[in-house]
């Protein structure tokens, strides 16, 4: 039998899980966990698949060791959508090889990271080594949209158990120690149409929306944060729609706000806040009244760099502790680091700007590498025992 982490093994394997199609929407995990879990049979691992709805499921697989100490493995099975063909060159579940890059979405989000762990964790079940703790690998669904899987976990196991938690989002294999919060929102404005030549009748929502969004950006200033590792707050308004057509003064507006957050902004407090300020609009103009609806509520993950996990990586990888950095995007950290409590390392093989973006690639050397380098941190964080 081939060794797991040669090139041979290790890019068909990607390769194959780039041709299964999980897009999330709708999402469809089950055929990769289906994938994933024979190719953990054929290597004389149990893996489980948990079900959350039809065709969508996590996968659970455990290397057992001591159980002196646990370490988690967390990667997600989904993507975002496709490429248009107009779009990329590349077909988006092709899975083709060009020079020293794999191509198809999810190959940098994050398909490579997801295998390379998989792969790490079969290795040392191949090798016959038995680590002083136990290496959970966890493989989500949903979390492109909603963290279903995560939650789900979290729901259906203690995680005060667990020492640390990887996440394999792409980092272009350097360390990351923590993300911004997210706080996404959406506005509805409603006021009372009239016909468009009669604007005087009505009370505009899409005009309306333009003190709402302006409200919103001085808002942002107030309470704007920065952090030396996670970076500034921001707030964007990334969706609008309102109106039925040119001669109608609209009734309602609607827009979708991405705010993303920093210690010590707290989620709760900034959506009071925005309610209130809401509420002072509407006593200001009597015709309008709005609603506020929470889409999506992630906290910040930060991980101490002094801390074992950490370290253990940057000694790795030969970074230092001052060059440690987080990401601009939020993982499922944010669901199972229990409360701030766990440890959270984020290190992909990937390169961040590639995620969602068309033509997506990954380097295969990074990959590869990737492999040794979870391998390595499995057996340094959690050490080894005589069989």
């Amino acid at each position: 039998m081939d060794k797991v982490m040669s090139r041979e093994v290790a890019v068909p394997l990607l390769q194959r899980m780039i041709e299964t199609d999980t897009c999330n929407p709708p999402g469809n995990e089950h055929a990769l966990s289906l994938l994933l879990q024979e190719f953990l049979h054929g290597h004389g691992m149990d893996s489980e698949a948990v079900l959350l709805d039809a065709g969508r499921s996590n996968l659970e697989a455990v290397l057992r060791g001591s159980g002196r100490r646990k370490l988690m493995f967390c990667g997600h099975l989904d993507t975002v959508s496709a490429w248009t063909q107009t779009a990329g060159r590349y077909p988006p579940h092709g899975a083709v090889i060009e020079g020293s890059r794999l191509y198809g979405r999810g190959a940098a989000d994050m398909k490579s990271g997801l295998a390379a762990m998989l792969l790490a964790m079969v290795s040392l079940r191949q090798e016959g080594i038995r680590l002083d703790g136990d290496l959970l690998w966890l493989a989500t669904a949903g979390e492109e949209v909603d963290s279903c899987g995560a939650r789900l976990y979290a729901e259906q196991h203690s995680l005060a158990g667990l020492d640390g938690i990887v996440i394999a989002e792409p980092t272009a294999s350097r360390v990351a120690v923590g993300h911004k919060g997210a706080l996404w929102l959406r506005i509805s404005l409603h006021g009372r149409s009239a016909h468009g030549s009669m604007p005087q009748l009505g009370v505009n929502a899409v005009e309306g929306m333009v003190a709402v969004i302006t409200l919103l950006h001085r808002h942002a200033l107030k309470w704007q944060a920065q952090d030396a590792v996670l970076g500034a707050s921001s707030l964007s308004v990334n969706h609008i729609a309102g109106g039925i057509q040119t001669n109608v003064v609209p009734d309602h507006c609607i827009i979708d706000v991405d705010i993303r957050t920093v210690p010590p902004l707290e989620h709760a407090r900034l959506f009071a806040e925005i309610e209130q300020e809401l509420a002072m609009i509407t006593q200001l103009h009597a015709g309008y009244h709005y609603s506020v609806e929470l889409l999506l509520d992630r906290s910040s993950v930060y991980s101490d760099p002094a801390g074992r996990l950490i370290q253990t990586a940057l000694a790795i990888t030969g970074e230092s502790a001052e060059a440690a950095r987080g990401v601009s995007y939020y993982t499922d950290g944010s669901v199972l680091h229990h409360g701030g409590k766990l440890p959270v390392l984020i290190y992909g093989p990937g390169e961040p700007a590639q995620a969602h973006q068309a033509d997506e690639w990954v380097d295969i050397e990074a990959y590869l590498a990737s492999i040794r380098f979870y391998r390595e941190l499995a057996l340094r964080f959690l050490g080894t025992v005589d069989v």
